[in-house]
């Protein structure tokens, strides 16, 4: 009997690769056969699932990006306002072992300017999220935890801006960016659009 493929898993298999080549050695420095060798197969085989480099940096990416919506969903069950999106960003952000993978997310940035597909994917992507924190900043206004002047438009731009840069900053600058670190930041950050925090004590 032929030996039945299971495409789904082998699919996996390449992507898994490229993560830990991109993780090890930068994607600029990955090559195709590489990917092959690295997921136990040969060249070509990898060509029917990935037509190049671009194409198995995007599939990376959403892989990583659909374990941290597992982690987000998992994390804000039964939480909403202030507390759900400090959870979902606990969730975005790179804490313990999952730093490294921030190489293959700075690798996947790096090209979208260049590139409409990876463009779409990212867009896609950062849509998603940044109607969650919309979402959250909206029951916390419901909820008067919210100070009455934030600007729920600009206090998602900040949010995004600060998830990205520390993402970042875990890559560039390790040692110096614990999770202590990325705790008390976002600590700091949110503290900043609490209505409680606006409350001068009484006289």
């Amino acid at each position: 009997m032929p030996k039945i493929v299971d495409h789904d898993e082998r699919r996996g298999h390449f992507i898994d690769a490229a993560i830990d080549v991109v993780v090890r050695e930068g994607f600029d420095r990955l090559t195709m056969r590489q990917i092959a060798t690295e997921a136990g197969y040969t060249h070509g085989a990898i060509a029917r699932y990935f037509p190049d480099k671009q194409s198995l940096l995007a599939a990376a990416f959403l892989r990583l990006n659909r374990a941290v919506n597992e982690r987000i969903a998992e994390n804000t069950a039964g939480l909403r306002g202030m507390a759900a999106l400090k959870a979902t960003c606990r969730a975005i952000l790179p804490y313990d072992d999952r730093r490294v993978t921030g190489r293959v997310v700075i690798a996947f940035w790096d090209r979208i300017p260049h590139d409409p597909d990876l463009r779409a994917v990212w867009d896609g992507h950062s849509t998603r999220w940044r109607s969650r924190f919309v979402q959250h900043l909206e029951e916390a206004r419901e909820d008067g935890e919210l100070a009455p002047d934030v600007d729920i438009a600009v206090a998602v731009n900040e949010i995004s801006a600060r998830n990205m840069g520390w993402l970042m900053l875990t890559v560039v600058l390790p040692e110096q960016v614990t999770d202590e670190n990325l705790d008390r930041g976002l600590d700091g950050l949110f503290d900043r659009f609490l209505a409680s925090a606006q409350t001068a004590p009484a006289v």
